[in-house]
């Protein structure tokens, strides 16, 4: 009988941990080959690890709510042998019965959930228990602050943000006379970001240099584009990357983000699916925000973020001044891809469109 280590795999581009969400097997188990061991959560997805081997699980390396190193022992097997008579199964620190939102809640207040007493059915876990025990377990500083741990969301959005704020970047914005597009939208019965991603990559055919990539000895055209599109979720910030964006009409658009935005709050997002961007849209419109400046999406040269529709004092263009549904884009750029004046011709180009409901209608439905 041999025993063999398990290190923490590598789950996806650019990711150096994982963090135990649940063990699904305890210490002295027998598992099979691909037997789902563990819950992980990284900083794009929480995924379930299979078993790579068949045999009795040893040791445990980690408890749930630790940080593994890409390479660092997870869990230790017995190859070709069983459990030794009379041996005790400890039990595993993952496997208390929770939900896993009251796995997140217990994480984000710091509770070891092996020490709360569940009183839900069979002893379960709830958000109520969690609660109380860090309210007993975690006293309050003087001033009444408190600690929140990082999860490795929120490490790997630090670290994007500082990687992105490293870059020389400037923002640019436009008002755009929103009533062509919310009289296109209402015919296909899609919400405005769908509209705005297919108006983008239109525009993008005849401003490629917003479509690049910065790279060390070089700019990289790319003749695909490959649209992030920012979502809001309970664990952060992610970007999920809608492949070919330019080849799908806006139904299929608004689908795909809608599908992509639930992946990526129920932590589904496989590693394909948030990587790879080579241009970003931020939906700023959907928390009721006005405007931003959105940074960059390294190594993505070009971020737009599309504020909220509401109604505006707008000048038509017969001089008189009108209420009409209105919002503003902001386009932040790599000053080292493209100077200021491609950026605006762009953006004028892209309002132009959007403001034009003949030119919307010429779009892939």
């Amino acid at each position: 009988m041999a025993e063999r280590v398990f290190a923490m795999p590598d789950l996806g581009e650019g990711l150096e941990e994982g963090e135990i969400v649940s063990w699904l097997v305890a210490e002295g188990d027998e598992v099979e080959l691909n037997q789902p061991i563990v819950e992980v959560e990284t900083a794009k997805a929480t995924v379930e690890i299979p078993s790579p081997l068949g045999g009795t699980i040893v040791a445990l390396h980690a408890g749930a709510g630790d940080a593994v190193a890409v390479g660092a022992p997870m869990v230790t097997f017995r190859v070709g042998g069983v459990a030794e008579p009379g041996r005790p199964i400890e039990e595993a620190a993952g496997s208390v019965a929770a939900t896993p939102a009251v796995r997140r809640l217990a994480k984000d207040l710091g509770v070891d959930l092996t020490t709360v007493a569940g009183t839900g059915p069979d002893d379960r876990v709830s958000a109520e228990d969690v609660r109380e025990a860090a309210g007993g377990d975690s006293p309050a500083s003087e001033d009444g602050s408190e600690r929140i741990p990082l999860s490795p969301v929120r490490r790997t959005i630090a670290r994007r943000m500082e990687q992105a704020a490293s870059i020389p970047q400037v923002t640019t914005f436009r008002t755009v006379d929103a009533t062509a597009m919310e009289t296109f939208r209402a015919e296909l019965g899609v919400s405005p970001l769908p509209v705005f991603v297919a108006a983008l990559c239109r525009t993008l055919a005849g401003h490629p240099i917003l479509n690049a990539t910065w790279a060390d000895d070089a700019i990289v055209l790319h003749a695909t584009v490959h649209a992030g599109i920012a979502v809001d979720t309970e664990r952060g910030l992610f970007v999920p990357v809608i492949r070919d964006a330019g080849s799908r009409g806006v139904s299929d658009l608004s689908t795909e983000i809608r599908r992509m935005a639930e992946a990526a709050r129920s932590g589904s997002l496989s590693p394909d699916e948030s990587t790879g961007a080579t241009i970003s849209v931020s939906n700023t419109g959907s928390y009721g925000s006005e405007a931003g400046t959105p940074l960059l999406n390294p190594p993505g040269a070009v971020t737009l973020a599309f504020g909220v529709i509401e109604p505006r004092a707008l000048v038509t263009r017969g001089g008189a001044i009108e209420a009409r549904p209105a919002c503003t884009i902001s386009l932040t750029f790599d000053h080292r891809v493209l100077d200021g004046a491609a950026a605006g011709r762009a953006l004028t180009d892209l309002v132009d469109l959007l403001e034009d409901v003949d030119a919307l209608r010429e779009l892939p439905r």
